[in-house]
């Protein structure tokens, strides 16, 4: 089976995160780093450069609203957004801000295969 690389942007403030999902998805075959982003002031134009199916943020504890994400969920339909929310309260997929997912429950194998899986279908 000739199952074409998912690219993945990290795009979090706590580099222990990033680290941590760095070595994760290192790990599966279906999927690659192409870039590691510490604040989403650089995330359009990582999206521009390397044109990834996913981004993964943390959203800070401080600030409540997230304009920067929809304007990018909006400028950027096609790719999926994996969003860890502050304080343990969820993990949500979210694309073109009319689809959402809830991941929180998700065992660190099952979030990989939805990273990793087709996603041609949606």
């Amino acid at each position: 089976m000739n199952m074409a690389i998912k690219r993945v942007i990290l795009a979090n403030g706590s580099r222990l995160l990033r680290e941590i999902l760095h070595r994760l998805i290192d790990k599966a075959d279906g999927l690659e780093v192409v870039q590691e982003i510490p604040n989403h002031e650089e995330l359009p134009s990582a999206i521009e450069r390397f044109g990834p199916e996913w981004v993964i943020v943390s959203l800070p504890s401080s600030n409540g609203r997230y304009n920067w994400i929809d304007t990018c969920m909006a400028q950027y339909p096609s790719v999926r957004f994996v969003l860890f929310a502050p304080g343990n309260s969820g993990i949500k997929m979210k694309w073109q801000t009319s689809y959402e997912e809830d991941l929180t429950n998700l065992s660190l194998k099952d979030f990989i295969h939805v990273l990793e899986k087709d996603l041609q279908h949606t």
